[in-house]
């Protein structure tokens, strides 16, 4: 019985481990980048993407694993970065940012223009704030992750996300560890970055 109840132990205190590895709210670099009110609005970020590529609330591994592997292989035999299948509802991701904090998508984005091709139309566009918090965050991870090392590079040439770097997380993802919740934040920003720049037609 004693035996018994060691196990039980010992299988519940791994749990709570691998609960905490999965959880962005536990991260030391998140931690110390972030305050409490951004840190709540990446879990509504993190949430929403991982519902919008079918994933529940669970935190087992395994599942998450499954549910962003099914969603890179989605696109891994696109040619043209328009081809990509992205499954989040415009709409959707516009109530998401109505429920952060001003601070928290200023810090994330930045809203600019641009005209499409054949068009005289000046549009809004949304992009990465290169100067706010998160990219301070992506040069911080980059420190201890070479993959994002290059993202953030990249970045920092281009000023957005570039078609390579577009490019390398759909060809590439087997590189990105996806176990790591500050990498599966990247993603999820990532996408809905492009989503929003795919999807959005206000006039600037």
């Amino acid at each position: 019985m004693r035996n018994f109840l060691l196990i039980i132990t010992a299988i519940f205190a791994v749990c709570c481990v691998l609960q905490r590895q999965n959880d962005l709210s536990n991260d030391e670099t998140i931690k110390e980048t972030f305050n409490a009110t951004e840190i709540d609005d990446l879990l509504k970020i993190q949430s929403f993407f991982d519902k919008s590529i079918g994933l529940t609330e669970s935190k087992n591994q395994k599942e998450i694993i499954k549910a962003y592997t099914d969603f890179f292989q989605l696109n891994s035999e696109i040619e043209k970065v328009a081809d990509l299948d992205l499954p989040i509802d415009f709409n959707d991701q516009k109530m998401l940012y109505n429920q952060l904090d001003k601070k928290t998508f200023e810090d994330i984005w930045s809203i600019g223009w641009s005209t499409k091709m054949n068009s005289n139309d000046t549009l809004k566009n949304v992009e990465l704030n290169r100067h706010g918090i998160y990219v301070g965050f992506l040069k911080t991870l980059g420190e201890q992750d070479s993959i994002i090392d290059k993202y953030y590079n990249s970045l920092d040439v281009a000023g957005d996300i570039s078609p390579s770097m577009v490019a390398d997380l759909v060809k590439n993802y087997d590189n990105y560890n996806i176990k790591d919740p500050k990498i599966r934040l990247m993603i999820a920003i990532h996408y809905l970055t492009l989503n929003d720049k795919f999807k959005r037609k206000e006039k600037y």
